[in-house]
């Protein structure tokens, strides 16, 4: 028998087995090539494991794979013999590995059955479950799922990177009446959604799906949400878009946009609070006397905040029909279309900021004033008002439902006195001014280097507005 050369192996005729006809390679024992009826030809290795075992392994089909190529392929296999393994059993075991999709179903099972811990070493909440299943929806199983969990490597997550962030997995599709499904991209997106990948690669490590993470070392885009703090310009046409949704009416003299939600977005901006807790707030968690919130589930756990009296005037004109503060729907359950009202919102202010433009004879602007800002954008500038005013971090903190570490951030998140009162208020009166187009007196203290010839007094001065 020859040696397995493409003239040999083009020379081979078969004898007729529905099986095919095998010939050997004359250099490499149990290397052979099996010759089909059709004209197809495929390369094969026979081998015994230490066990005494006969396994046959399958190489790969002559044409695509050269007779020197398959060679090299069969003394890696047979090397794997010699070392005490099973070559037939390993790709048997690869084959029928676990997925990419198959670990994101056992890690989503486990986290709804609350066995995944989150912050605190408590289960993922309910915003969390959903948020993952989206991001695995969206981005992992479309572009990883088809993979063997086992088998992913460092190059794989790189060219996962490179194609949310590139837009592989954008999706835009109908669900049915009002319902659509749409997937955005880049590197936000990706950023979130690795993090989320590493979690369920290293769950699976604890549970003996997988032996290695290959998201861990992988380099990641800065996380970059948007942060917006408002100005005095922005604050206000905020209160004019506001007011002219509250005063559109349809045909019938009904008003056309829910005043629930409305009423909901004044919250947010004069409280601070996460657009979700705002949605699932309960009237059992607010004070009596409106100095606080007793939420009993957020992102960071059971919270007390102080409330402005600017946020509370809010809720205290809202009729209480449900146990929910902003109740909506049939069921009368939080307010779910606060996404869908601000987007009404900031088109609103960019058609108002474009008439103005027209009425001046000014150029018109390319974006809205509330293009750039998002409903947690108000969050954020609640807070960097709040600094503005001169609050400390703990306070800050205190008033947002944010984790400090270190015990006295501990005993400050657990109380609200009259001081955390007093700055709230400070804050949510600062902003509704903002919002009614007002300019609102500041403290300023300006610093001076100290001399000898001018006295400690003089150095400092005080001043409502500008400072000197």
């Amino acid at each position: 028998m020859p040696k397995l050369t493409k003239r040999a192996i083009e020379s081979f005729r078969p004898d007729g087995a529905k099986t095919g006809t095998l010939y050997w390679d004359t250099e490499l024992r149990g290397f052979g090539v099996r010759v089909f009826p059709s004209g197809r030809r495929t390369f094969v290795v026979k081998f015994r494991t230490r066990s005494g075992r006969q396994r046959w392994l399958r190489i790969g089909t002559y044409g695509p794979l050269t007779a020197e190529r398959a060679r090299d392929l069969a003394k890696i296999e047979l090397a794997k013999v010699v070392e005490g393994k099973d070559p037939a059993t390993l790709r048997h075991e690869l084959r029928n590995a676990m997925s990419v999709s198959q670990l994101c179903d056992l890690y989503m099972e486990a986290a709804t059955a609350g066995l995944v811990l989150g912050r605190k070493g408590l289960p993922k909440k309910k915003s969390t479950l959903s948020t993952d299943r989206s991001r695995i929806d969206a981005h992992i199983k479309p572009l990883l799922g088809q993979l063997k969990a086992k088998a992913v490597t460092r190059t794989d997550i790189e060219l996962f990177k490179t194609g949310v962030v590139t837009g592989k997995s954008i999706r835009d599709e109908k669900l049915g009446p009002r319902r659509r499904s749409i997937v955005k991209g880049g590197k936000g997106a990706l950023t979130r959604t690795l993090g989320l990948l590493g979690a369920i690669f290293a769950w699976g490590i604890d549970h003996g799906h997988v032996e290695q993470n290959p998201v861990r070392g992988v380099r990641r885009f800065a996380d970059a949400q948007k942060k917006a703090l408002l100005t005095g310009d922005q604050y206000r046409a905020l209160a004019d878009a506001l007011r002219t949704l509250e005063q559109k009416r349809d045909r019938n003299g009904a008003p056309r946009h829910s005043h629930i939600g409305i009423a909901a977005i004044r919250f947010i901006a004069l409280s601070g609070v996460r657009r979700g807790e705002c949605q699932q707030l309960r009237w059992d968690e607010v004070d009596a006397l409106g100095t606080c919130l007793a939420l009993g589930d957020t992102k960071t756990g059971a919270s007390l905040r102080p409330l402005s009296r600017a946020a509370f005037a809010v809720i205290d004109g809202l009729e209480p029909i449900s146990d929910h503060v902003f109740a909506a729907g049939p069921e009368q359950k939080g307010y779910q279309g606060l996404p869908g009202l601000w987007e009404t919102v900031q088109k609103t202010a960019r058609l108002s900021a474009e008439t103005a433009a027209k009425r001046c004879g000014e150029k018109i602007p390319e974006a809205g004033p509330l293009d750039a800002v998002t409903l947690h954008s108000l969050r954020h500038s609640f807070a960097g008002i709040a600094e503005q005013l001169g609050a400390t971090l703990p306070t800050i903190a205190a008033m947002l439902g944010h984790r400090v570490n270190g015990v006295t951030g501990g005993y400050i998140l657990k109380r609200v006195d009259s001081l955390l009162i007093e700055a709230a208020n400070r804050v949510g009166d600062h902003i509704a001014a903002l919002m009614r187009g007002e300019a609102p007196s500041a403290q300023v203290i300006q610093f001076r280097p100290r001399s000898r010839s001018v006295g400690p007094l003089a150095e400092t001065s005080l001043s409502n507005g500008i400072s000197k």
